[in-house]
């Protein structure tokens, strides 16, 4: 019996570590005017890429009922907007604004290297992104509202 109750006890230690270690990931936050990832304050900082898209079908809605996160995976990339972005010096940093001049990063264009940008501006009302190397191989995607809310839908691993 003594026994029993050991393992059940050894058990539950496991399952509560076991929440407390999953409730402690990455978090990251997309808004029209910065990017944060709880993982650059512990160093975990990598570059990521961010492009406006169009999605192929054009009656998806964040705002439907029936909204299906699955049905972003179809969309073209706009060639306008499509940058990398690239730590200078030091990778600590709260968060990226994308309309700040910063002498931490800097933005490349994903089509010409040799185009860079201390800044990007704003992300676009009414515009979806897609933003590629963040956390791992998990892409999020960005719907920027007409009022400038941001909704972010991850989908994990897909090619790009």
């Amino acid at each position: 019996m003594r026994k029993r109750i050991n393992n059940i006890y050894s058990l539950g230690f496991l399952v509560i570590g076991l929440c407390l270690f999953c409730s402690c990931g990455n978090n990251v936050t997309i808004t029209r005017s910065y990017i944060y990832s709880t993982g650059w304050s512990n160093g975990g900082y990598q570059g990521f890429q961010i492009a406006k898209i169009k999605l192929l079908d054009s009656s998806i809605s964040v705002f439907a009922k029936n909204f299906n996160r699955f049905k972003l995976s179809d969309y073209i990339i706009d060639s306008s907007f499509c940058y990398e972005e690239s730590s200078i010096q030091g990778a600590n940093r709260p968060k990226i604004y994308f309309d700040r001049e910063d002498e931490n990063w800097k933005w490349t264009s994903c089509w010409n290297a040799l185009e860079e940008r201390k800044k990007i501006g704003l992300l676009e009302l009414n515009s979806w992104y897609i933003i590629l190397g963040l956390k791992g191989t998990i892409d999020y995607y960005v719907y920027i509202d007409n009022e400038g809310g941001s909704h972010t839908y991850s989908l994990g691993p897909t090619n790009w």
